[in-house]
């Protein structure tokens, strides 16, 4: 059965098995709050040809499996290089499904890259953008703006070229700075033309660990921002009368996995899910690593100290912190949350986000579904911060 995608993915399709692909982890960009810092780590084409002979011996044939073209910024590889990495993947791995989804920053979008997300991406594309904290490089402290401004012009060629946008922001503290009332975020992008948002929870990883009083969040504040934003996205969304008009992931997939509570089969989403266990991988020029790109971001990388401590394994690790959650009525929906960061923090939230799930079960118990017309919310008010 193949498992919507709303982790760490700027794709909507589905899968079975994810495969992070950490072609280039070179950057264009100096990003405060990376979980990767930028090292000259790249992959071959023979490496990529030899992915499939490695997921031969872990999944199934006849499997979905999502390729993540991922970084660093893996367009500095040049469209050329992805498709024939595509290729090679096509005839060395023949009984595998393959699909494909990018992210990108944006910077070296051009016609021919246009024409390769045509071609092997289905026309959707996954572009990453953050407030104040993207940087041309490290010393232009004062560069955000001029970033602003190129990516708004790349975003306008993207959609004039008829192609679909899946927007990444990172659930920063600068995120939540910027935007105090979040139905200015939600109308900015749809004035862009973007309908497809994922909100990417930050880690303590890279570049965050060192800016982490700036950037960073507790669990606690994490999960209070989130349930915030989560209210006002269901007021939003039921002010606009039913009109499909945003796509705002978690808050749509949590949103269904508290549905399915009362539905006799559970279903857990993305970093919620537990999948880092088993249908996660991450690919780079060092080889083969089980879990998603958040978890193996600093293995290998000479510009690092620092390396997460995994314990026995993601499994292990996941089944211990577990222990805590046997009260939680969110336990089969809500794996603890992402193995990046600590269970219990201090803050006194867990790191699944027990408030969140909360606050979408009242909601979801008390009003229209999401889309549904409703009376009660008014577009532009600001849910208060409990």
């Amino acid at each position: 059965m193949t498992q919507a995608t709303d982790g760490r993915l700027p794709s909507s399709q589905e899968f079975d098995h994810l495969v992070y692909l950490r072609v280039f982890e070179g950057c264009n960009l100096h990003c405060q709050h990376c979980f990767i810092p930028s090292n000259p780590k790249r992959m071959s084409l023979d490496d990529i040809e030899a992915v499939a002979e490695t997921l031969r011996a872990k999944i199934q044939p006849g499997s979905n499996v999502l390729i993540q073209w991922h970084g660093g910024e893996p367009t500095l590889m040049g469209p050329d290089f992805i498709r024939a990495g595509i290729e090679r993947l096509r005839r060395a791995g023949p009984e595998f499904n393959w699909r494909h989804g990018i992210q990108t920053n944006l910077m070296t979008f051009n016609e021919d890259w246009a024409d390769l997300y045509r071609d092997e991406f289905g026309g959707e594309v996954g572009i990453s953008w953050d407030p104040k904290i993207r940087l041309l490089n490290r010393h232009a402290i004062d560069s955000n703006p001029e970033f602003n401004r190129r990516f708004e012009t790349r975003l306008s060629e993207l959609t004039g070229s008829g192609l679909t946008p899946y927007l990444v922001v990172t659930a920063s503290k600068t995120l939540f700075r910027a935007f105090p009332n979040p139905f200015d975020f939600f109308q900015h992008w749809i004035d862009r033309g973007v309908r497809h948002v994922h909100l990417e929870r930050i880690t303590e990883t890279g570049y965050a660990r060192q800016n982490w009083d700036f950037v960073g969040l507790s669990n606690r504040e994490y999960s209070t921002q989130m349930a915030r934003w989560m209210r006002a996205y269901w007021a939003f969304k039921q002010s606009r009368e039913g009109q499909d008009v945003l796509f705002l992931s978690p808050f749509e997939n949590l949103t269904d996995s508290i549905a399915s509570l009362g539905q006799g089969a559970p279903r857990a989403h993305g970093c919620w899910s537990g999948h880092c266990d088993t249908r996660f991988h991450t690919v780079d020029a060092d080889g083969y690593k089980f879990g998603c790109t958040a978890l193996t971001s600093e293995q290998g990388n000479r510009n690092t100290n620092h390396q997460l401590d995994l314990g026995a394994g993601l499994r292990e690790k996941r089944e211990i912190r577990q222990f805590a959650c046997h009260e939680c009525p969110f336990r089969s929906v809500c794996s603890t949350g992402c193995l990046a960061l600590n269970f219990d923090d201090g803050s006194g939230e867990c790191s699944g986000g027990y408030k969140l799930f909360e606050t979408i079960s009242d909601l979801t118990k008390t009003k229209p579904a999401l889309g549904a017309k409703s009376e009660a919310p008014v577009a532009g008010q600001i849910p208060k911060l409990n």
